[in-house]
């Protein structure tokens, strides 16, 4: 079926050996990127929520204030 001799079989196998690693690599660097973007979204939504939070406290005191007067 394939003539394949010793020389085609090991260049054949360090091939597909450099095309696993680099396709592996590949995938962790965008994983890793991908991560780092997911949690510094993640930073700035918690700050966003932390920011109406107090903002929202602040409202209701002067709310209150309001009221009292």
């Amino acid at each position: 079926m394939f003539n394949l001799d010793r020389w085609d079989v090991a260049l054949l196998a360090i091939a597909g050996y450099v095309a696993v690693v680099t396709l592996t690599r590949l995938m962790a660097r965008h994983r890793d990127r991908l991560v780092a973007d997911l949690e510094r979204q993640a930073v700035a939504e918690q700050r966003r929520q932390k920011a109406d939070a107090r903002q929202q406290a602040q409202r209701s005191r002067k709310k209150q204030k309001q009221d009292a007067a």
